[in-house]
């Protein structure tokens, strides 16, 4: 973005959800880029894109590159990327408890962004969306998960009172280009 707008300055911060509408109302956030369970009704929004799960180890680990068993699965040490609710439990223990399974979480971060190296230099094993975890196949072991899981999409929101504003306008390209979504 810098390329084209020099003066430009963005800050990307994980929002307060409780302050999150307002702030959409009153401007001080632009987009607000997530999953679409928590969007409010009257916001304007866009997939930016729909993506599967891996699960991933570190290059290395004890566990070798064999396949990936349920029974291996649920016996790893994993961790989990959870900024609500119980931070050692999410929707892959929930998918667990349907099989009658159980995994063990030892670690949670709220950031999707130091999963991937916390994984690269542990023992632990992680299952985040694909599209990130690509990104780290160079010290990563990437694997289809053994069970199904539902696919997650992502997309961004803005407040209508910005649809037309020149500048959000052009955000909102940046951003729909720099996701890989055609741009209307």
């Amino acid at each position: 973005m810098r390329s084209r707008c020099p003066s430009i300055s963005s800050w990307s911060k994980r929002p307060d959800m409780q302050a999150l509408p307002a702030q959409l109302e009153q401007g001080e956030v632009d987009v607000f880029v997530g999953l679409s369970d928590v969007a409010e009704h009257g916001w304007v929004g866009r997939t930016l894109f729909t993506d599967t799960f891996l699960a991933a180890q570190r290059k290395g680990h004890p566990r070798g590159g064999r396949k990936l068993s349920l029974s291996a699965f649920c016996a790893a040490a994993h961790l989990v990327v959870s900024s609500t609710g119980d931070p050692f439990s999410g929707f892959v223990d929930t998918a667990l408890a349907k099989l009658g399974r159980r995994r063990q979480v030892v670690m949670s971060t709220e950031s999707y962004a130091t999963a991937p190296a916390l994984v690269a230099n542990t023992d632990l094993m992680c299952t985040l969306p694909g599209r990130l975890l690509q990104r780290f196949d160079a010290s990563l072991d990437l694997f289809a998960p053994p069970l199904a899981l539902p696919k997650i999409t992502i997309r961004a929101y803005w407040h209508p009172r910005s649809r037309d504003d020149a500048a959000s306008v052009w955000f909102r390209t940046q951003l729909f280009q720099a996701a890989g979504v055609s741009v209307r």
